[in-house]
């Protein structure tokens, strides 16, 4: 049943950016702890507005990503906070990113269209996108490797000069020889010199049966472990040997609908799974912290090889449809997400984006009694507040919003600045979990 319906959710995954929105209040709803501090549509050369999807932060540049192509904005102390410097020009989805080096891995999840004009030699491709932004006004496309079933999102595991790219895919749409149920239960491995990126490929495949793929992957800070959502289970893996991970342990929840995100305390002691109920699709709002749908879980993963259920924290507040017609496609949801390095050991933060709930900060020092702290609620009139991924990055919130007129939001929020969480220093890709403060 999942498989038929992750294979439907393809087709409609490409139409929810269409659906037209109703006009309704003109308001936002958020506690007072936190406030908006600036707010930057992605926008593309010729003048569109892009859908956003994920975003990766290396010193003060941001990396967005969208279905349109990926945006590229500094980091201001001041306001406007944030300006978009560059866009690479080439359309696929997700557009799901990551960073290294002034290097930019940028997942496709759909053929490349004939529209995209800084990247043809890779028009109909599906795959793994390297882009070097070493001058962010001018990013080029460097290499394109494709891979079965293309990629949903990646994952990087840096070692020193060579990058290994997890690329995490599964089939959603009309299956092939290589991309289907049958055929495809694979997490492909991308080799990556930094100073020779044009030589990247393909190096070796992890089998994830029983399941068809996975969606995402969160490297430990440990550094030999990785935490993997796989649509049907979670799984933990030893990646002592990048190029070749190895299965430790599986999680099986049958109240988690997808396994789509993980992330870890940096104690490594507890794992998050977010829940992508129904695919973002199409959903209950359940707007009530007792309800599993689309939660967030944690697990005791003090050992490694018997993961132990400890509890789960929903989003009290659903959306807020402005007529019958909304309802029917709103998705309340959680989504993408990332664990604050707080200074106090005791306290584990996290900062969550929920499709069409917005934004939630939740404390989770207690997993079996985890409370929302701070929340930030879009409600204007003819926008969803469509929160694909929230993050936060040396003392700020930014979220990505998939809303088309919204693009990227900054957030300031009491208590998570440096004299509460440590810094990083270098970068922060939110599924890669190596201390860098």
């Amino acid at each position: 049943m999942r498989i038929a319906r992750l294979v439907a959710l393809g087709a409609a995954l490409s139409l929810l950016s269409a659906v037209p929105v109703a006009a309704g209040h003109d308001e936002s709803l958020h506690s007072d702890n936190i406030e908006e501090i600036a707010r930057s549509p992605i926008r593309v050369p010729g003048g569109e507005i892009a859908d956003g999807s994920d975003l990766a932060f290396e010193g003060n540049l941001i990396v967005a990503g969208s279905y349109s192509g990926t945006a590229l904005f500094k980091i201001l102390k001041r306001a406007p906070y944030v300006k978009q410097v560059g866009f690479h020009n080439c359309t696929g989805s997700q557009g799901d990113v990551n960073v290294y080096r002034g290097l930019v891995f940028v997942s496709l999840d759909s053929g490349q269209s004939s529209g995209s004009v800084g990247c043809p030699e890779s028009e109909g491709m599906e795959g793994l996108r390297i882009v070097d932004v070493s001058n962010p006004k001018k990013p080029e496309q460097v290499k394109f490797v494709e891979t079965d079933c293309g990629s949903h999102t990646n994952v990087i595991n840096p070692h020193g000069d060579k990058v290994y790219v997890y690329v995490m895919s599964y089939p959603l749409g009309v299956p092939s020889a290589t991309c289907s149920p049958v055929s495809h239960r694979k997490v492909s491995i991308v080799e990556v010199d930094v100073d020779a990126p044009q030589k990247a490929k393909v190096v070796g495949t992890l089998d994830v049966s029983p399941e068809i793929g996975c969606h995402d992957v969160t490297i430990m800070p440990d550094g030999k472990h990785a935490a993997a959502a796989c649509i049907g289970e979670s799984q933990i893996w030893d990646v002592s040997d990048p190029a070749s991970p190895v299965i430790v342990s599986r999680i099986v929840n049958p109240a988690i609908e997808i396994h789509h995100g993980t992330g870890v305390t940096w104690d490594q002691k507890y794992l998050a799974i977010a829940d992508e109920f129904a695919g973002s699709v199409t959903g209950e709002c359940a707007g009530d912290r007792s309800s599993p749908v689309g939660a967030l879980w944690f697990y005791d993963i003090s050992d490694l090889s018997l993961p132990q259920l400890v509890g789960y924290y929903n989003v009290p507040r659903g959306g807020r449809p402005d007529t019958a017609e909304e309802a029917s496609y709103i998705a309340c949801t959680s989504h993408n997400f990332n664990i604050l390095p707080m200074k106090d050991p005791k306290r584990y933060v996290a900062a969550v984006g929920y499709r069409a709930s917005g934004l939630s900060v939740v404390d989770f020092s207690d997993p079996a009694a985890a409370k929302e702290i701070a929340h930030y609620q879009q409600l204007e009139e003819g926008n969803i507040p469509d929160v694909w991924s929230a993050y936060w990055y040396n003392g700020r919130i930014y979220a990505n919003d998939n809303g088309a007129s919204r693009g990227l939001s900054v957030y300031e929020m009491k208590g998570t600045s440096a004299k509460e969480v440590k810094f990083f220093k270098t970068r922060m890709n939110p599924q890669v979990q190596l201390a860098d403060f």
